[in-house]
């Protein structure tokens, strides 16, 4: 079982959160190195963890949720690196 912050990280099959990780070939310890390397560019609503990570001229975009004894994986995405894009994930005003 995977470990994140003292909690098992479970993918949430009804929003076909393992189907993304497969389609951008993600494993679990690749989720969990985007969440401590990671950039939380807004607040999201109670519970709810965003990070944006850059690999090169790729961002992934992971959602989670705490569910009190795991942390439910809401969505796993991936953009490209534009320059608006990059200007938010430095934290500046487009």
């Amino acid at each position: 079982m995977t470990m994140w912050a003292g909690k098992p990280l479970i993918p949430d099959h009804k929003r076909n959160a393992d189907r993304e990780m497969v389609k951008l070939g993600l494993e679990t310890s690749d989720i969990i190195e985007i969440l401590e390397k990671g950039k939380q560019i807004r607040k999201r609503k109670k519970n709810i963890v965003e990070k944006w990570y850059r690999q090169g001229k790729r961002i992934y975009i992971v959602a989670v949720e705490d569910m009190d004894d795991y942390w439910l994986i809401r969505h796993v995405g991936m953009i490209k690196a534009s320059r608006r894009k990059l200007k938010i994930l430095r934290g500046e005003k487009t």
